[in-house]
Protein backbone atom coordinates (compact mmCIF):
# COMPACT_ATOMS: atom_id res chain seq x y z
CA UNK A 1 0.00 0.00 0.00
CA UNK A 2 1.25 3.35 -0.79
CA UNK A 3 1.79 5.81 1.86
CA UNK A 4 0.24 9.79 1.32
CA UNK A 5 2.12 12.67 1.79
CA UNK A 6 1.86 15.94 2.48
CA UNK A 7 4.48 17.02 0.03
CA UNK A 8 3.28 18.21 -3.60
CA UNK A 9 3.70 16.18 -6.38
CA UNK A 10 5.05 17.31 -9.56
CA UNK A 11 2.22 16.42 -11.62
CA UNK A 12 0.23 19.59 -12.81
CA UNK A 13 -2.54 18.28 -11.89
CA UNK A 14 -2.86 16.65 -8.79
CA UNK A 15 -5.57 14.55 -7.64
CA UNK A 16 -8.39 15.88 -5.00
CA UNK A 17 -7.20 13.40 -2.57
CA UNK A 18 -3.36 14.32 -2.83
CA UNK A 19 -4.24 18.44 -2.67
CA UNK A 20 -5.75 17.77 0.90
CA UNK A 21 -4.96 14.63 2.55
CA UNK A 22 -6.39 13.75 5.69
CA UNK A 23 -5.69 15.64 8.98
CA UNK A 24 -4.47 12.05 10.39
CA UNK A 25 -2.24 11.05 7.67
CA UNK A 26 0.04 14.71 7.59
CA UNK A 27 2.43 15.34 10.77
CA UNK A 28 1.42 18.86 12.38
CA UNK A 29 4.28 21.20 11.06
CA UNK A 30 3.73 23.82 14.03
CA UNK A 31 2.05 25.38 16.52
CA UNK A 32 -1.57 26.77 16.32
CA UNK A 33 -1.91 30.31 16.74
CA UNK A 34 -4.60 29.66 19.92
CA UNK A 35 -1.81 27.57 21.60
CA UNK A 36 0.86 30.72 20.61
CA UNK A 37 -1.84 33.27 22.49
CA UNK A 38 -2.10 31.55 24.81
CA UNK A 39 1.05 30.45 25.85
CA UNK A 40 1.53 34.31 25.54
CA UNK A 41 -0.93 35.22 27.90
CA UNK A 42 -0.07 32.49 31.00
CA UNK A 43 4.27 33.89 30.33
CA UNK A 44 2.79 37.54 30.96
CA UNK A 45 0.87 36.83 33.90
CA UNK A 46 3.44 34.92 35.31
CA UNK A 47 5.67 37.99 34.58
CA UNK A 48 3.25 40.39 35.89
CA UNK A 49 3.30 38.82 39.28
CA UNK A 50 6.59 38.19 39.45
CA UNK A 51 7.16 42.12 39.12
CA UNK A 52 4.76 42.53 41.36
CA UNK A 53 6.22 40.04 44.11
CA UNK A 54 9.93 41.95 43.18
CA UNK A 55 8.19 45.43 43.79
CA UNK A 56 6.60 44.75 47.15
CA UNK A 57 9.98 42.60 48.22
CA UNK A 58 11.48 45.48 47.97
CA UNK A 59 9.44 47.91 49.64
CA UNK A 60 9.40 45.68 52.54
CA UNK A 61 13.61 46.17 52.37
CA UNK A 62 13.60 49.65 52.74
CA UNK A 63 11.12 49.68 55.40
CA UNK A 64 13.25 47.05 57.46
CA UNK A 65 15.96 49.27 56.79
CA UNK A 66 14.90 52.51 58.03
CA UNK A 67 13.11 51.05 61.15
CA UNK A 68 16.56 49.31 62.11
CA UNK A 69 17.78 52.76 61.93
CA UNK A 70 15.33 54.67 63.81
CA UNK A 71 16.03 51.74 66.30
CA UNK A 72 19.70 52.94 66.40
CA UNK A 73 18.75 56.24 66.36
CA UNK A 74 16.49 55.49 69.47
CA UNK A 75 19.35 53.98 70.91
CA UNK A 76 21.93 56.54 70.27
CA UNK A 77 19.35 59.18 71.26
CA UNK A 78 18.66 57.12 74.79
CA UNK A 79 22.72 57.30 75.20
CA UNK A 80 22.46 60.91 74.44
CA UNK A 81 20.06 62.00 77.01
CA UNK A 82 19.89 59.25 79.47
CA UNK A 83 16.71 59.44 81.74
CA UNK A 84 17.76 60.76 85.00
CA UNK A 85 18.13 58.56 87.92
CA UNK A 86 16.38 61.12 90.58
CA UNK A 87 14.03 62.98 88.81
CA UNK A 88 13.29 66.36 90.38
CA UNK A 89 10.36 69.02 91.33
CA UNK A 90 10.59 69.85 87.96
CA UNK A 91 9.61 66.76 85.37
CA UNK A 92 9.51 68.70 82.51
CA UNK A 93 12.94 69.66 82.33
CA UNK A 94 14.62 66.35 83.47
CA UNK A 95 12.65 64.57 80.62
CA UNK A 96 12.43 67.52 77.45
CA UNK A 97 14.73 66.90 74.76
CA UNK A 98 14.64 69.52 72.42
CA UNK A 99 14.50 68.16 68.79
CA UNK A 100 18.45 66.71 67.69
CA UNK A 101 18.96 65.78 64.27
CA UNK A 102 22.92 65.48 64.64
CA UNK A 103 22.93 61.43 65.54
CA UNK A 104 22.15 60.00 62.67
CA UNK A 105 21.39 61.58 59.21
CA UNK A 106 18.16 61.97 57.98
CA UNK A 107 16.54 60.83 61.81
CA UNK A 108 14.75 63.67 64.36
CA UNK A 109 15.17 62.23 67.88
CA UNK A 110 13.20 63.94 70.32
CA UNK A 111 11.47 63.52 73.56
CA UNK A 112 8.34 65.88 75.20
CA UNK A 113 6.46 65.42 78.05
CA UNK A 114 2.66 65.43 78.03
CA UNK A 115 1.24 68.93 78.72
CA UNK A 116 -1.35 68.92 82.04
CA UNK A 117 -3.13 71.43 83.66
CA UNK A 118 -2.50 72.82 86.98
CA UNK A 119 -5.12 71.29 88.45
CA UNK A 120 -4.00 67.78 86.78
CA UNK A 121 -0.91 68.50 88.23
CA UNK A 122 -2.48 68.70 91.97
CA UNK A 123 -4.30 65.45 91.32
CA UNK A 124 -1.50 63.09 89.92
CA UNK A 125 1.84 62.97 89.67
CA UNK A 126 1.96 60.46 86.89
CA UNK A 127 3.86 61.88 83.57
CA UNK A 128 3.57 60.71 79.94
CA UNK A 129 6.71 60.94 78.52
CA UNK A 130 6.79 60.61 74.80
CA UNK A 131 10.63 59.66 72.85
CA UNK A 132 9.94 60.06 68.94
CA UNK A 133 12.47 59.42 66.17
CA UNK A 134 11.07 61.35 62.72
CA UNK A 135 12.71 60.44 59.29
CA UNK A 136 11.50 60.90 55.79
CA UNK A 137 9.84 63.78 53.64
CA UNK A 138 7.65 66.60 54.70
CA UNK A 139 7.45 68.51 58.32
CA UNK A 140 5.78 68.35 61.68
CA UNK A 141 2.96 65.51 61.94
CA UNK A 142 3.21 64.79 58.36
CA UNK A 143 6.46 62.75 58.41
CA UNK A 144 6.90 58.64 59.58
CA UNK A 145 7.52 58.67 63.08
CA UNK A 146 8.64 55.79 65.77
CA UNK A 147 7.26 56.67 69.30
CA UNK A 148 7.78 55.13 72.72
CA UNK A 149 5.98 56.09 75.21
CA UNK A 150 7.01 55.59 79.20
CA UNK A 151 4.81 57.27 82.44
CA UNK A 152 6.81 58.67 84.92
CA UNK A 153 6.04 58.76 88.68
CA UNK A 154 7.13 61.76 90.10
CA UNK A 155 8.13 61.42 94.26
CA UNK A 156 6.97 63.64 96.62
CA UNK A 157 9.55 65.84 97.76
Amino acid sequence: MLKKSCRKSSNPFPSPSTLHPPPSTCPRAGFTLIEVLLTSLILGIGLTVLLASLSTCLRVMKLAREYEQVQWTLGLGELAYPDPIVTSTDVKADYTVEPDTSLCEGFTFERKVDEKTPEEEEKSKLYVVRTRVLWGEGSGDERPCEELVRYVWQRDK
